[in-house]
């Protein structure tokens, strides 16, 4: 239970760092800093859906929102265009990228594709103790409805996929798999995966930890399959019972005739 803690509070402890603007940030490296902590914030945001899909934005509202310059907020918004999460808006801002069933269809093959090959290489290779300790925090689960808990539950999970992806030795693996936790996130976040599966969402990790310990990469990465395909399961199911939540509350033409073409839309 200490060792739990402990973690927990190493998590949350990273968060605040990341976002810490308590101090006031002189010449170039502090205008860096600030760019960069804008670009988390509003990294952040998008994927907990405090930013919603499809949701407009504006640079002014973005600086009074985080207390934190245009100039800032516009360099962010700049990288988070060239990721593919916003889109700008002529002479309107910006618009959070939308999201539909086909976009989750492809966040998680691409999930498929990327972390069993990372599982097959990290075999032999991982700290399996700090696995364990992490995923302590994972099996806890979380309260649903409480934003510390669900912060706290979250950040574990992708602490314990990213720490086995790392033991890779790929670094562009590690980096392409961020991002696609970072959409994998979100999607939980807009299909409410965190008030509807909570216990479903808890996941014993025993036996991967264990497989990759040994080298048994293969095995893990089954077992990684079988969690990913669970999940697809969850998520389809809570769309298809909640179709509204997938629909973009605004967007051109184009994009709606598309989704209406593909049969994606509701």
């Amino acid at each position: 239970m200490l060792k739990c803690q402990v973690i927990n509070s190493q998590i949350i402890s990273l968060t605040e760092r990341m976002l810490d603007i308590s101090t006031p940030l002189q010449g170039s490296d502090g205008e860096e800093r600030q760019r960069d902590i804008a670009y988390e914030m509003l990294r952040a945001d998008i994927v907990s859906c405090r930013l919603a899909p499809a949701k407009s934005v504006t640079e002014s509202e973005l600086a009074l929102r985080y207390g934190i310059g245009k100039a800032a907020i516009r360099a962010a918004l700049v990288r988070l265009g060239e990721r593919g999460w916003v889109r700008a808006q002529s002479r309107r801002g910006y618009v959070v990228r939308p999201m539909t069933l086909r976009d989750i269809g492809e966040i998680l093959e691409l999930r498929r594709i990327l972390e069993p090959a990372a599982l097959r290489l990290a075999a032999g290779r991982v700290d399996a103790n700090r696995l364990r300790e992490i995923d302590a925090v994972c099996g806890a689960g979380y309260v649903p409805g409480d934003t510390a808990s669900e912060t706290t539950f979250l950040q574990a999970h992708r602490q314990f996929h990213l720490s086995i992806v790392l033991a890779s030795g790929n670094r562009r693996l590690a980096d392409d798999f961020r991002h696609v936790w970072d959409e994998i996130e979100r999607v939980i976040h807009h299909t409410g995966l965190l008030r509807t599966h909570a216990a479903a969402l808890r996941h014993d990790h025993a036996a991967l930890v264990a497989g990759l310990a040994s080298g048994r990469g293969d095995a893990a990465a089954a077992l990684a399959e079988e969690e990913i395909e669970s999940l697809h399961r969850m998520i389809v199911d809570t769309a298809l019972r909640t179709a509204s939540i997938l629909v973009p509350a605004s967007g051109n033409a184009t994009e709606k005739r598309n989704q209406s073409r593909t049969g994606l839309s509701s």
